[in-house]
């Protein structure tokens, strides 16, 4: 028997980091939860319950956050060269271009499902998930990745309802924890449950697009 292939696949990224990192910025980004720093024109309307900030986070200057920026960029890199099969040269050549923010989500908040069509690459980084142990398993802010195949599950049957993760049409579901860096391509369609807990749910979230490849070597 032939080993089966895996067509259209789908790149996505998980790390877990220490939580030293996600603990300084978190006193930082509550004490920078205000209207100064708000998103006025929000591409997605937020849920009351949802803080978010303006876009630039990344460039603020703080220390913490100019570090987090780098760790950041560190992970999309190994992302990026892997997935393309760049050289280091051609990763030399890359420029990095970014929109990047905050998210403090409290009793109740959520955000719909959406994708983020500007970008190439969309990033979240989880510096605090809230309640140890939220209402139940529905209030817990999970974030839930959908597939991107529109008509793949068109006609479920046994033989195909219950496939592999690798080949499966079911959404991911899962809930970040400190220091999880999470990767994927941004026309993934994604969403955040309701978060039910009582203490603040802090996320940064970043969308990169860069520099063509013309005349750059791959490996």
């Amino acid at each position: 028997m032939t080993t089966l292939n895996r067509l259209w696949a789908t790149p996505f990224y998980r790390n877990r980091s220490s939580a030293d990192r996600a603990n300084t910025l978190r006193d930082y980004i509550l004490a920078n939860e205000d209207d100064a720093r708000r998103k006025q024109d929000s591409p997605q309307r937020a849920h009351p319950g949802v803080f978010e900030s303006r876009f630039d986070f990344l460039e603020w200057p703080d220390p913490a956050v100019s570090e987090l920026k780098q760790f950041l960029q560190g992970h999309l890199g190994h992302v990026v060269k892997d997935a393309c099969g760049l050289d280091d040269a051609a990763m030399q050549a890359l420029r990095f271009n970014s929109h990047s923010w905050f998210h403090v989500t409290r009793k109740g908040g959520f955000f719909q499902n959406h994708n983020h069509p500007l970008a190439s690459w969309s990033l979240v980084y989880c510096v605090d998930p809230g309640d140890a142990e939220p209402p139940n398993e529905f209030e817990a802010g999970h974030l839930v990745l959908q597939d991107p195949r529109a008509m793949a599950s068109m006609y479920l049957d046994t033989a195909n309802r219950h496939m592999v993760r690798d080949f499966s049409f079911d959404a991911v579901r899962l809930r970040p924890r400190t220091g999880d860096v999470l990767i994927f391509p941004s026309y993934i369609r994604h969403s955040v449950e309701p978060y039910g807990g009582t203490a603040p749910r802090i996320t940064v979230a970043a969308n990169y697009w860069f520099e063509t490849f013309e005349g750059v070597k791959r490996g």
